[in-house]
């Protein structure tokens, strides 16, 4: 497949949060940053929930290019993102939907990514989302991940916001992704 084809069945990436290309910048050095520092994201993988991140050093080198985002929202960023070892072009929730190999199901089952959408606090997100992370072979498009999990927290700290616009909500975003890649291969 040439690049030119490649690029077309690529949808183009829209952030609902990290819309701006400075901040989309700041999530991906921080995150090829993890590379030089392999302690550092050995430390963020062990830790359990994204409180137990707050007593990391490496949460601070993100927080200070982040400091008006919510603290525990950005520390699930920065505990997720220490799990991926490859970006992917895919949005994530378009990734949890693809095809497991030839099988006809998708790679994160229904049932889980229901699970997923109805968690209930940000450490509930937090362990769903590091199972996905761990079922795609800690493969994940960085970007798409981060501000999942930042539109997830906004959403929460402002329900009222979502109310007159549910097409603009977390759940129907990953919802649609996830169901179009489903409906690729199961028709």
């Amino acid at each position: 497949m040439s690049d030119e084809n490649k690029e077309e069945k690529t949808e183009k990436a829209r952030y609902n949060v990290l819309w701006r290309e400075q901040e989309q910048q700041a999530i991906k050095e921080w995150w090829q940053n993890l590379d030089d520092n392999r302690g550092g994201r050995a430390k963020l993988r062990r830790c359990e929930k994204p409180e137990d991140i707050l007593m990391l050093s490496g949460f601070y080198e993100l927080q200070q290019r982040f400091p008006k985002t919510p603290t525990l929202a950005l520390a699930a960023v920065a505990g997720l993102l220490a799990h991926v070892k490859t970006n992917s072009e895919y949005s994530f929730p378009k990734q949890l939907g693809q095809q497991k190999e030839h099988s006809g199901k998708a790679v994160f089952s229904e049932l889980r990514f229901q699970q997923l959408l109805a968690s209930h606090d940000i450490d509930e997100l937090y362990e769903n989302l590091r199972r996905a992370v761990m079922q795609l072979n800690r493969t994940a498009n960085v970007l798409s991940l981060a501000d999942g999990v930042l539109h997830w927290s906004q959403e929460q700290r402002d329900k009222n916001q979502f109310d007159e616009r549910p097409e603009q909500r977390f759940k129907f975003a990953w919802a649609k992704a996830y169901f179009s890649e489903v409906l690729t291969y199961s028709k």
